[in-house]
This record gives C-alpha cells, structure tokens and sequence, in this order.
C-alpha cells in the first residue's frame, strides 16, 4: 500500500566527526553550551567545568528536558563521560543514545539510565519503548520476534562500587546490535538486539534532566571516538494533496511520535508504560520506511476541546489489529462520534462500524470484517455529509446509511485506542496505530481515496 508521503535520501544533518582509530574527540569545550541545543535553556548551564541541568522549587521542571549535542547522528561509536546527580528522594536522569528526537524536543529510545534509592542504580533502557533492557548485573538478547533472554553478569552482581552522588565515569560501546556499557572501568550491563522493529543502529546523543523535586545533574569530560559514521537517513516528503489534507483536518497525529508536538496534544494513559513509539510497521499492508505505535492497554487523550461540525465531519484512523480480533472502541468522543470493532448480531464474525449520535438518535454503517484481510493495515474512514453516513476502508466505500440530522455536540474527550462509559474508560485497542485525522466537514471521495492511495 503506498504512502500518503514520499521518501527522499537527505543527508544527516550537523558535522561529521570521525576520531582515529586510538583517538576520542572532546565534545563539550568545558566552558560553554556550544555545540548543544535545548528549547528551554533555562534549565541549563555550565558551571565548573560541568554541563549542569538544575531543577529547583522556584524553577519546577514537569517535563523531562534534553540537551542535544548537534554533531549529527551516531552510528557505531564510544562515548566516555563523567556525570554525578543529587537531589531529593529517588531522582534519576541518564543520557540518550542512537534515539530519536520527537517534534516538541522530548526523545525517545536508547538510554543510560540512573535511579537513586535502587538496588542496580544504573541500566540500559529504551525511553517510550520497551523500558528495561538491562539492568545492572545482566546481560539480555532480543532475537527477532523481540523475546529477552536474561543472563548473570557475575562481576556486575553486589554491591555497588559507585555512587551516582559521586563523579563516576561511563564507557559506552555500540557496535551493530551489541551495546556494551561500563562504570568505573568495570562491566555493569550488555545488550545485543536484533528485534529490527524496535532496536536502533544509529540516532541523536542526548543528556537528560528528568522532571520531579529538586535535581542537580552534571556532565563533564565528555569524549567520543566514531567507529561507524551514521548513514543516509530518509527524510519524509508529504505529498502536496495530503498535506493540504492535513492542514485542513481541525486535528492530525502522526501516532509513532505519541502526537508530540501536535495540537492538539496527546495525553498517553498510562503515561509511560503499555505502549510503545517509534515502532516500525511490518505486516500486510505495511507502508515501506514507516514507524508506528504499538498499544497494549494504553490509549491517547486529546482532551474535551474538538469540536466537530455541526452538520458534517470525518474521522480518519490508520490500523491494525495483528490478531486479527477487531474488538475495541478505536477512536471516540463519547457517544457523540465512535469508530469502533465489535460482533454485531447481524452478521457472523467482527464487524468494523462508525456510529453518530444526532439530535434524533443513532446512527450506524457497518461491514464484516470477513470482507478484509483482518491482520492487515487498513485505512478507516468515518464521514457524514449531512445526508449519509458512510464508512470507507483503503479508499472504498464499505457501509452507508442514510442520515439527514443534526450532530448532538457533547464536552467527552476525543479518545484514540479505547472508549468511555460515563467515567470508565473501557474497551481498550489492542494493536497498532499509524495516524488519526478529524475534520468539521465531509471529505470528497477523491479525498477519502487519496488517504489510502497506493
């Protein structure tokens, strides 16, 4: 199925550095944020020969803040830095590595993560991903279809020979798969990846304040050595028609980034955990180059402010259920507006419906899925023209009913990935996501076609 974006090569932006064999390059100049870049610099500084990120009770963070360091994307490398962190009760912070920069400066991806008032202190993780890959003391491989297998590393066992109050040293190591990080010239955990949805063979370098009470964090003496530049990356390019779509959609989320940077924003609910960004697409159907989100009891909140047209509207969601059970609420502003998958009696086996509320009642337009692949990626869209209500998948028109009313408006949440029952957020989607749109009006059916075109 062919994109509704194009693809071109471009190169990585920022300069190459590539170190000599023996080599490792300094990239903190010990007296500046040259070569760094943060949105909120307020947070940041550099004091005594230390990159230092404070959060204070006259300064509060509530989001997580990064520092990126602009020399480009790694591929293969070693990085050595020094790092201490004080605060108040079990704070942490960490730094990203081959991650992935989202469009309101939050990252996601690899990290080296640091936990006071914790047994192991310090781990591999995966921000908005998988969460642990290794604690200290193990050394864990992903094979393809993304199962861990945990084994001891006996030197890395016991007590601590560092404190994160202290400067300590980290030497990390990524090569392919293999992500190799140690403390104090002494081994505390190994990852090999080969999960290809989900690992990361080259991305941004990061350091991170994490929000909570009163932090200090500091970096210093921060050398990089290249041993593999990164590659070419593919940069999107939105197709004119799409992209006037786009901007006429009262709200668009491209759900592989979580709606980062979108507006409205998405709220994920849990907010850190049964779900996962930055996934990438596979299954049939599959559009080439693309990342998606993958949900397992989580759902996004785009708050009570969208307001649908009065007599018209679309809603648009790209899906998949790998099971192939379609039995969920997929995208709903209460009972005002509900794209849903369930086994409606009159038909045997699941059935994929888009139902209305009107000043008069429901209505509803509905199909089997038997009449699709039902593990496949399919494009859904929901429309009313003020005279039919119908529902389209990959461009064709599946259900219509006819409906000549008025939408009742309602002050429900817009919700992608479950629904609402008076105060229970119920019927949770399980599977993957790739995009969601909403409109006031009723899109043309060369519109409809054209978000599903090959």
């Amino acid at each position: 199925m062919a994109h509704a974006r194009l693809f071109a090569l471009a190169t990585i932006c920022g300069f190459a550095l590539v170190a000599s064999a023996s080599d490792f390059e300094s990239i903190f100049d010990g007296r500046s944020l040259s070569g760094w870049e943060t949105p909120e610099v307020s947070y940041w500084s550099v004091e005594d020969g230390a990159i230092t990120g404070r959060i204070t009770r006259e300064h509060p963070c509530a989001t997580n803040q990064y520092l990126a360091w602009q020399g480009g994307e790694l591929a293969d490398f070693e990085l050595k830095l020094k790092s201490r962190l004080t605060g108040e009760g079990g704070i942490n912070n960490g730094f990203q590595f081959r991650s992935r920069l989202l469009p309101d400066h939050d990252i996601c991806g690899y990290q080296v993560d640091n936990n006071l008032q914790t047994p192991w202190l310090a781990r591999l993780y995966d921000e908005y991903g998988r969460h642990t890959l290794a604690l200290r003391g193990e050394r864990a491989t992903f094979d393809a279809e993304g199962k861990r297998a945990v084994a001891k590393l006996p030197e890395a066992e016991g007590d601590a020979w560092f404190r994160l109050e202290d400067w300590h040293e980290y030497h990390l190591l990524c090569v392919g798969p293999k992500i190799t990080l140690r403390i104090n010239d002494r081994l505390i955990a190994e990852v090999e990846d080969h999960d290809a949805r989900r690992r990361e063979l080259q991305g941004i370098l990061a350091l991170q304040l994490h929000s909570g009470p009163p932090t200090v964090v500091q970096f210093k003496d921060i050398r990089l050595k290249v041993l593999k530049p990164a590659g070419r990356k593919l940069v999107e390019r939105i197709r004119p028609g799409i992209d006037a779509l786009r901007r006429d959609a009262i709200a668009w989320w491209l759900l592989d980034t979580g709606g980062h940077g979108a507006t409205p924003s998405l709220r994920h609910v849990p907010g850190w955990e049964k779900f996962e960004l930055n996934v990438r697409a596979d299954g049939p159907g599959a559009r080439p180059d693309r990342n998606i989100v993958v949900l397992d009891g989580a759902y996004f909140d785009a708050g009570s402010d969208l307001r649908p047209g009065a007599i018209t509207l679309t809603v648009y969601l790209r899906a998949r259920d790998p099971r192939g059970a379609w039995n969920a609420t997929l995208l709903s502003k209460g009972d005002g507006v509900k794209l849903f998958a369930t086994d409606l009696p009159q038909t045997h086996g699941p059935d994929i419906a888009f139902e209305i509320t009107t000043d008069r009642g429901h209505a509803v337009a509905s199909f089997p899925v038997s009449q699709i692949d039902p593990t496949a990626w399919h494009d859904l869209v929901g429309r009313y023209d003020g005279k039919t209500l119908t529902l389209s998948c990959d461009g064709k028109p599946m259900a219509a009913q006819p409906c000549a009313e008025t939408l009742r408006q309602n002050s429900d949440p817009l919700l992608i990935g479950a629904g609402k029952a008076g105060d229970t957020v119920e019927r949770h989607f399980h599977g993957e996501l790739e995009e969601a749109g909403l409109w006031s009006r009723a899109l043309s059916d060369r519109e409809v076609t054209a978000l599903s075109a090959r």
